[in-house]
């Protein structure tokens, strides 16, 4: 075997677009990616019969619209309506070159419908039996595609991952430790959450890699970690151009078949109209009688022969670009060099006609010249330890690498719903949780109808204007239908009819998939199912804490509060969020908020310390509902204005810390910001019950500045309480 590895991904999803009624244009895009990409993909896995090392991921809504016996027989009726078009078109006057190409599509469609009813009409029984095998690997998605960087809390992304798993298991009889997420889009912190969920590895784009912080020494040559331990399996783009790229890829080979060109358009409306749908529309039949020719609106007739004359020649082109590529990387080692190529399944087929019968020669000439295929999983198991860990900021294999797909001038409307919509359920979930059994069920209907509202393609339709108006009309029917059910639990009127009518509209997941408590926030979380009785707790604001260290400050509030717990205090600590932290987490009897500013865009620090000030307040005024405050005890002269207006509100004592005050710092400044520190600093001075000064500063110094009263002496020892005996 030659030095280095091969790895292929096939992503296969289309949004959810199963209904009730007949004749739905978009169902047409389920029979399409079963005849033209699954099932001949599958044929090129059962023709080789042996360990390709390729990585399947199906996307829930795909797996679910494969096993939905309404679309299973809806197929088969398509597919018997395309055989008695083939045979009305048999059976008049054809040129030869047209009945050749009508005899390959007769033989296709029968194998197509044989191969379906031999896997009882569910493929993913098919891909379960291949990977059972060996012969392929396979991953998931999560719950309906949604673009992981708009989400607003952690408890959305949780569930379309988690949803995404537990569907993928109850269908499949694993869990995968890898995922596809959705537009390759990657977002600092989502990485903390797939941990959490078991998930060990996903891909993005290379650019994510190569501009991480630090570059990666392997480049593109090596997966690395994210900061919480995910692999990010990078793609290719040299290998992948040679396929994807409209410009030097294999697809547009003028003997290939041409995409654009299909029979419906070809005949008269007499003679098709019985094939179309029954209000005058005509569409696609997948009929493509010609190829791609050249660049010219004159096509010829597709020749099977022909094409698979050029499968064969780009098969081993592929394989030699391949191998070229990988010697020129064959220095590396620890781990040697990988290729990853991931793609979205559906080019294979759908848009590369021929595609799938390339990959399937590619694995034979692969074997031929000795290169090895990988999937990531076994990557991982041979070369966990050679990895590096860097950051990675947010980003897509989309459109200029970012979220411009997905948020501009078409589409931005939707992310204002679909804010409001997590922040509802955030709120239903915790109020309404347990109550009964009809309301338990409506919070799991309510959270299918937000990841059918949040799924990516939406965004992604509207983006490129193709079927607009159904995208949007989706968006809006999950949206509506999420506003009538909550208004049901609102007003006590949930009824199992009621809660009936709303899942046969969209039957996607089954109830087990979808986990109410994921949509609990951390501290909803520990007050409804972990609190117990709390004694009275000390506040705690800080400007830095574990996690966001600076310096000594910093430190020492982390001593402090250590210290006080040990001792048997409750203790909430406040302080500013910070990028790839928990909101939320607790730590026995100490409990941790990282308070987002409520104006993330203000540049001037006194704006800024304002908005967190605001925020600690707020914050403040929702946790006295569950929390009996004893004292206010702030750190650093950031945090006194929320401090000084808590204590009076609670009407507790002010404890201050400050190891060093800004005319210490800074003798001789002078101007507006010094000013108003010293204002902020001074007031402090005359409200606290206490204020604890650092060691190196001079009380009488302090004096000389500032309106010291007796309230002000050094730092105690760790081991002795600053509060009073009577708090």
């Amino acid at each position: 075997m030659k030095q280095g590895y091969f790895s292929l991904v096939l992503h296969a999803h289309l949004p959810y677009v199963r209904h009730e009624e007949e004749h739905r244009l978009e169902e047409r895009w389920v029979y399409e990616a079963i005849s033209e990409t699954y099932i001949p993909i599958l044929w090129q896995v059962d023709r080789l019969k042996r360990p390709l090392n390729w990585t399947v991921s199906i996307s829930p809504p795909v797996v679910e619209m494969l096993a939905d016996p309404l679309v299973q027989d809806r197929y088969v009726a398509h597919l018997d309506e395309m055989l008695e078009l083939i045979a009305l078109e048999l059976s008049g006057e054809r040129s030869e070159a047209e009945v050749g190409t009508l005899h390959f599509y007769e033989r296709r469609y029968q194998d197509l419908k044989n191969t379906f009813l031999h896997w009882d009409k569910n493929l993913n029984q098919a891909f379960r039996t291949y990977r059972e095998h060996g012969y392929i690997d396979m991953v998931t998605c999560t719950a309906t595609h949604g673009f992981n960087p708009h989400l607003f809390t952690d408890q959305a992304a949780r569930t379309e991952i988690r949803s995404g798993l537990n569907c993928f298991e109850r269908h499949y009889g694993f869990r995968p430790t890898g995922i596809w997420l959705p537009e390759c889009a990657y977002t600092p912190g989502v990485d903390r959450i797939l941990y959490e969920e078991g998930v060990r590895y996903t891909f993005v784009d290379e650019h994510a890699l190569l501009d991480a912080d630090p570059t990666p020494s392997k480049g593109i040559g090596a997966p690395v970690y994210s900061p919480h331990g995910v692999a990010l399996f990078p793609r290719d783009q040299i290998i992948s151009g040679k396929i994807w790229s409209s410009m030097i890829g294999y697809p547009g080979h003028p003997d290939y078949r041409e995409f654009y060109r299909d029979l419906a358009y070809d005949r008269d409306w007499d003679y098709i109209q019985s094939f179309m749908h029954p209000e005058g529309i005509r569409f696609d039949t997948g009929l493509k009688m010609h190829r791609i020719t050249g660049d010219t609106d004159e096509k010829d007739y597709y020749v099977r022969d022909w094409a698979e004359h050029q499968i064969a020649n780009h098969a081993t082109d592929f394989a030699e670009t391949l191998e070229a590529h990988l010697e020129a990387h064959g220095a590396q080692t620890f781990p040697p060099f990988l290729v990853t190529a991931p793609f979205d399944a559906e080019l294979f087929g759908h848009w590369w006609f021929e595609g799938p019968e390339f990959l399937g020669q590619v694995a034979e000439r692969l074997e031929q010249f000795g290169i090895e295929t990988i999937t990531p999983a076994l990557f991982l198991e041979r070369h966990f330890q050679d990895l590096e860990t860097v950051h990675v900021s947010m980003n897509t294999w989309g459109r200029k690498g970012y979220g411009d797909v997905w948020i501009n001038e078409r589409n931005e409307w939707m992310l204002r719903h679909l804010h409001m919509m997590e922040t509802q359920l955030v709120k239903d979930v915790a109020d309404y949780r347990g109550t009964s059994p009809l309301a338990d069920r409506a919070l799991k209907q309510l959270i299918r109808h937000y990841v059918l509202a949040v799924s990516s393609d939406w965004a992604f339709i509207l983006d490129g204007q193709t079927t607009a108006q159904y995208a949007a009309d989706r968006f809006r029917e999950h949206t509506r239908l999420f506003a009538e059910l909550e208004t049901a639990l609102y007003e006590n009127k949930l009824t199992d009819e009621v809660l009936d009518a709303h899942f046969r509209a969209y039957p996607f997941l089954q109830d087990e998939d979808l986990e109410v408590d994921t949509f609990l926030s951390p501290h909803d979380y520990y007050v409804t199912k972990e609190r117990e009785a709390e004694a009275d707790a000390i506040l705690v604001l800080t400007p830095e804490y574990t996690g966001n260290v600076v310096g000594g400050l910093g430190q020492r509030v982390v001593e402090e509060v250590e210290a006080r717990a040990k001792q048997g205090e409750t203790m909430y600590v406040l302080t500013p969020y910070k990028e790839g932290l928990l909101e939320y987490e607790r730590h026995d009897n100490v409990h941790v908020y990282r308070v987002r500013l409520t104006s993330p865009f203000l540049e001037h620090v006194m704006n800024q310390v304002a908005a967190q000030n605001v925020g600690y307040v707020k914050l403040v005024h929702e946790l006295v509902n569950a929390v009996r405050f004893k004292a206010v005890h702030h750190f650093d002269w950031m945090t006194i204005p929320a401090a000084r207006s808590l204590a009076k509100s609670l009407a507790v004592p002010l404890y201050s810390t400050m190891l060093s005050f800004e005319t210490t710092r800074n003798p001789h400044g002078h101007g507006g910001l010094f000013d108003a520190i010293h204002r902020i600093e001074n007031s402090v001075l005359a409200e606290a019950d206490t204020v604890y000064v650092g060691a190196d500063v001079s009380i009488d110094e302090l004096a000389s500045r500032y309106a010291v009263k007796d309230n002000v002496t050094n730092c105690l020892s760790l081991d002795a309480s600053p509060y009073k005996q009577n708090v």
